[in-house]
């Protein structure tokens, strides 16, 4: 049932019988998704399971060293190359001057690659329980995927597994936390879930150059509750084969504290080709 509502979902937001999804990319960068499997009270639960997350490993620097060698360990594994790349686990960088940030990226055979290996972890319920609602949030996304490559004639992409492999991304913006350029995802597909502050995106569909003035919030016209937001569908660098290219974004700093949650769908087994793309402005000349 989640998977046959996501379909019609993704081609009803926008109409994408009317418009092919490959002309979206190229007219606005973004397919806008109503998306009613996770609400805002789902994804703010996250976010405090994620505050706990946080003040657990800092306050338990054993549990954190204990986290960084599973990570270590995860990427020399197989299952690594499910999302050909290293990106996982606890990145703190609250401490690094213009970063002012702290991230996660979650993956399911992470999570099930700990709790396979260090049985310790049953004893740590702040990162099961961040674990479990990363699971919950991710669940519906890969079909989505899935979907999208196939209306763009790219199923080959994710042939080699059953799903997208899906890389999600929670973070937590710190007030002093500075954006200075724009940045393309080095993913086959990058889904903004959710975000406290979504008027801090910016974004432009690819062109051969780029200023400042072509970076703007997306408009996002799905109907919504009042408790539902909907999400955007851009590409990544990883299409770029295709003669898809990406589209850059930047998040905007704003003094406040903020979350966001970003879904990657990765390439199992993909080395990314050497490609130049158009240089990205400073918003901080």
């Amino acid at each position: 049932m989640i998977i046959r509502k996501m379909f019609f979902l993704l081609f009803t937001c926008h109409s994408l019988y009317a418009t092919p999804i490959a002309e979206q990319f190229k007219e606005s960068g973004y397919v806008e998704i109503a998306d009613e499997e996770n609400d805002e009270t789902r994804f703010n639960a996250l976010y405090s399971y994620f505050d706990e997350l946080i003040e657990f490993l800092q306050t338990n620097p054993r549990w954190e060293q204990k986290l960084y060698i599973a990570k270590e360990r995860f990427i020399r594994s197989k299952d690594r190359s499910c999302y050909s790349t290293d990106f996982f686990g606890l990145y703190d960088e609250s401490k690094r001057i213009g970063r002012s940030q702290i991230s996660f990226y979650y993956s399911t055979h992470f999570h099930e690659f700990i709790l396979a290996r260090y049985p310790e972890f049953t004893q740590a319920p702040k990162i099961l329980h961040f674990f479990e609602g990363c699971r919950k949030i991710q669940k519906p996304y890969g079909e989505v995927c899935n979907r999208a490559a196939s209306e763009l004639g790219i199923e080959e992409i994710f042939s080699s597994i059953s799903q997208p492999p899906i890389l999600l991304k929670v973070v937590k913006y710190l007030p002093s936390y500075t954006a200075i350029r724009p940045h393309y995802d080095g993913t086959a597909f990058s889904l903004f879930l959710h975000s406290t502050d979504s008027d801090s995106l910016l974004l432009s569909p690819y062109k051969p150059s780029f200023s400042v003035d072509d970076f703007s919030s997306p408009i996002r016209t799905c109907s919504q509750s009042e408790n539902q937001k909907s999400i955007l569908l851009i590409p990544g660098t990883f299409l770029s084969e295709f003669s898809i290219f990406p589209t850059p974004h930047i998040v905007l700093d704003s003094g406040q504290i903020r979350y966001a949650t970003i879904a990657f769908a990765m390439r199992a087994n993909y080395t990314q080709q050497q490609i130049e793309l158009s240089p990205l402005p400073s918003f901080k000349d």
